[in-house]
């Protein structure tokens, strides 16, 4: 049997998950950033919003922590600011603005 290699290796179509766990005030958010060859998307989860069921970050209702969850999520994809050397500690919202 002949076989000949008539295309090379290439990647066709990805996609990939960033995911991160935060406390706000108290509150458990898992937050991810879904990214393809299309753009990115965000959701939420927690158990306070949308009956607990994963939620797209631009149908949550308007206000600050909205805006934060989006600044997080991102930057879900920053492996130095979420390493795992860093949890337990505080975020400063500013780093935020440069993703």
């Amino acid at each position: 049997m002949n076989v000949k290699i008539t295309k090379g290796h290439r990647i066709i179509y990805s996609m990939k998950y960033h995911q991160i766990e935060v406390d706000i005030n108290g509150v458990q958010y898992l937050i991810r950033q879904q990214s393809d060859d299309n753009g990115c998307e965000y959701y939420v989860h927690c158990d306070n919003l949308n009956d607990g069921d994963l939620l797209n970050i631009y149908d949550m209702e308007d206000g600050e922590l909205k805006n934060i969850i989006i600044k997080l999520a991102e930057a879900a994809h920053d492996d130095s600011l979420f390493a795992d050397s860093n949890v337990g500690k505080d975020i400063d919202l500013e780093e935020l603005d440069c993703f």
